[in-house]
């Protein structure tokens, strides 16, 4: 079966958003943004509004239905998940040149799926507990 025109699109917004990501990092690890302390967890907080915004400007943009935004998070993560699962082992310059800091990336990385997850399953929750 083909994809449609929407999880096409949303296979874009997945590989823009593991570059932007990868970028982020790249100027992250550098600073010691991600190697804990207070930086470390400012950035994990701020993750929540950009990756809640980000998923919700994908859901309207591809005209995602009401209640099913878990569908929109999943396309885009799965993208993510697998170019960076690439990037790591053929590409980890894109990241850093310090491989030993990778992990700290990684961990950013990981932590910014499971929450846009989480906050796609809980605003589709929202939906069905108010229908």
């Amino acid at each position: 079966m083909l994809m449609t025109h929407r999880q096409l699109v949303l296979v874009l917004f997945g590989v823009i958003t593991w570059f932007a990501a990868a970028m982020f990092i790249r100027i992250a690890l550098p600073q010691g943004w991600l190697e804990g302390g207070a930086a470390t967890i400012g950035i994990f907080v701020a993750t929540l509004p950009v990756a809640a915004a980000a998923i919700e400007a994908a859901h309207r943009v591809t005209r995602g239905e009401i209640g099913r935004m878990l569908q929109t998070a999943v396309v885009i993560s799965y993208v993510g998940l697998l170019l960076d699962g690439l990037a790591f082992i053929w590409a980890a310059r894109l990241y850093t040149l310090d491989r030993t800091a990778l992990s700290f990336g990684g961990a950013w990385l990981l932590w910014t799926v499971g929450l846009t997850l989480v906050y796609a399953s809980i605003r589709d929750a929202r939906h069905h507990n108010a229908a």
